[in-house]
């Protein structure tokens, strides 16, 4: 069970129209999302049976409080949680006055704060970056930890996440395109956590991916050509432009623009967002998506898990596309893709 801290959405107003999205009917925007730490409980209450994943960043919530929540959610689930904690991205830092600059060293901060609420025997003192902590104490009942990833890339998150995280989590095939790409740079990490003086097997890795799912491969076709999911491909498909080359594909993008640091939904201009899709082929929402049936997603997420990933969340955009009474059924879609990857 996997929650994200999303404040808006991928998707700009321009985009959400009937012609797109037949939900665009009923529901006025795409952006009307609930908390998802409120979300994990209840869904938890639901199914306790399973695990807790949750993505955030280090920016929104002050690290006390965070590790407080964490800690909370971990013994709900009897430890069998995971939280991925970003930089920040500017849709959802920007607008509500957050500062997005502070997000490598603010996730830095947090990483040890929580290091000090899980280790320390008392009341502890920290200076940090951009937080400092004065005979802070949460109390001895610690019975669960949650393990803590870093979410994204990047030289300083690697460097964050192999000293004080627990595992890395990426996007594919958004940040690592291939299972080889994957399998190079897990590597890698584990050279460098190796080499200060941690256990580089202990040292897990996760992805998020954007996929299509499908079993009617007319239904695929038509998503494919979808003006929302070529956008998103456009700007999520590759995190950075300069990495569609390794697709054998043009930037639809400009140089040096990336989704995390300068989409803002709401302040996008109708002439950009019309000039990437002029650029956006079929070829790029292919390999923009892990998409197919159910059991074909299943593959190419095995693929990754073959390289050295042992967490996957697929995120399905189909849903978003489809008439409400297919879209629908895109939980069963997804819990089918899932129990095919646990099973292989």
């Amino acid at each position: 069970m996997s929650q994200s801290t999303q404040m808006g959405s991928f998707i700009p107003p321009q985009l959400w129209r009937t012609e797109n999205a037949p939900m665009a009917a009923m529901l006025r925007d795409p952006d009307s999302m609930h908390d998802a730490f409120l979300m994990t409980s209840y869904t938890h209450a639901a199914a306790p049976e399973l695990g807790i994943s949750v993505l955030t960043d280090g920016l929104r919530i002050g690290p006390a409080q965070l590790t407080q929540m964490l800690l909370t959610l971990a013994d709900m689930a009897q430890g069998r949680m995971v939280v991925h904690v970003g930089g920040g991205e500017v849709k959802q830092t920007g607008p509500f006055g957050y500062k997005r600059s502070r997000g490598i060293k603010s996730l830095e901060d947090f990483a040890r704060i929580f290091d000090a609420f899980l280790t320390s025997d008392g009341p502890f003192d920290y200076e940090g970056n951009h937080w400092q902590m004065k005979q802070a104490f949460l109390g001895s009942a610690r019975a669960h930890r949650p393990r803590i990833h870093a979410m994204g890339s990047g030289p300083m998150l690697l460097d964050v996440a192999t000293s004080y995280c627990d595992g890395l989590s990426s996007a594919a095939p958004c940040a690592w395109g291939t299972p080889e790409e994957a399998a190079e740079v897990i590597a890698q990490v584990r050279k460098d956590v190796e080499r200060k003086g941690r256990d580089p097997e202990a040292f897990t890795f996760g992805i998020f991916c954007p996929v299509l799912i499908h079993e009617d491969e007319n239904v695929l076709d038509k998503a494919l050509d979808n003006p929302i999911v070529r956008w998103i491909a456009a700007t999520f498909g590759r995190i950075q432009g300069s990495d569609w080359a390794k697709a054998g594909l043009p930037s639809p993008t400009p140089e040096g623009w990336a989704y995390f640091k300068d989409f803002l939904p709401k302040a996008t201009p109708t002439a950009f967002i019309d000039d990437v899709l002029s650029k956006t082929t079929r070829a790029h929402a292919e390999v923009g998506y892990l998409w197919g049936t159910p059991q074909q997603v299943a593959d190419k997420l095995l693929a990754y898990a073959e390289a050295g990933v042992s967490f996957v969340a697929p995120a399905d955009y189909l849903p978003v596309v489809c008439d409400p009474e297919d879209a629908a059924l895109g939980l069963d879609r997804s819990i089918a893709c899932l129990g095919a990857v646990k099973g292989g």
